[in-house]
């Protein structure tokens, strides 16, 4: 259900592609209502941040994200 969500964000501009950083993807996420800590926009979230965001409904930089490259 995930996988979904994130392919209906991107195709609703929910979530914008930015660059490759370090080979993987970073996102912008525009929240449909201001976030608290965020307010309307994320920038530079990596795809594993957007899924947690999908997941939990709150979204926070995870600054020990490690890849499987």
């Amino acid at each position: 259900m995930k996988t979904l969500l994130f392919v209906w964000y991107i195709i609703n501009g929910t979530l914008i592609p930015q660059k490759k950083v370090d080979g993987d993807w970073t996102y912008r996420i525009v929240f449909p209502t201001a976030d608290e800590c965020f307010g309307k926009e994320v920038d530079y979230a990596y795809k594993e941040e957007v899924m947690e965001w999908i997941e939990s409904g709150s979204f926070e930089y995870n600054e020990d994200l490690t890849f499987n490259n």
